[in-house]
């Protein structure tokens, strides 16, 4: 079979769907990002890539603290608001019932299936977006959602994004477990 070439557009792919919270001279903000991911296990450390302009990063670098929250299919329509809505124009505080944890200053959403509470590390700065890298404090996930003292995927339906443009979707179904699958492959 041959390949066909797309050049340097990136394909298309899944990406999960974060709501990043964060307080901005005294009043919570939030901003959906679609780029995010682990960075380190030990400590653990997440990151996020955002614009260049954008109201929570400025609370982000004000507090050194921010949240990853993680919407389940509930959330759509109130993820989808504040990625369409600056912070700089629109007052973003009311759209989740607001909850903090242990840094006081990273606003977490109550109704996300998933909170990840962070301390700023650092923020990397590129061309047209910056990273924005945290440490986790503590996570925090809806007792309903788990199964066995654990975070079970089909009850959390967290809300994913076909990258570029669209649409959202939750996870189908389990193709194989990981580390475990590959054990018994042998190479041609």
């Amino acid at each position: 079979m041959g390949k066909a070439t797309l050049g340097r557009k990136v394909p298309t792919m899944g990406l999960p769907v974060a709501v990043v919270g964060a307080k901005v001279q005294g009043k919570v903000n939030f901003c959906t990002v679609a780029w995010v991911t682990m960075v380190e296990d030990d400590p653990p450390r997440m990151a996020v890539v955002m614009g260049k302009r954008r109201r929570t990063k400025d609370g982000i670098r004000e507090n050194r603290t921010f949240s990853i929250n993680l919407p389940g299919v509930e959330q759509v329509a109130a993820t989808d608001y504040c990625g369409l809505r600056s912070g700089y124009e629109t007052d973003k505080g009311e759209v989740f019932d607001v909850f903090f944890g242990k840094t006081l200053t990273a606003p977490m959403a109550r109704e996300c299936p998933v909170n990840i509470e962070l301390t700023l590390d650092d923020i990397i700065e590129l061309e047209g977006t910056d990273i924005v890298i945290g440490e986790v404090e503590e996570v925090y996930v809806d007792e309903g959602r788990m199964t066995s003292g654990q975070p079970d995927i089909d009850k959390l339906q967290l809300l994913m994004y076909l990258s570029p443009g669209g649409p959202y979707f939750v996870k189908g179904r389990t193709v194989a477990e990981a580390f475990q699958v590959g054990k018994g492959f042998r190479p041609r």
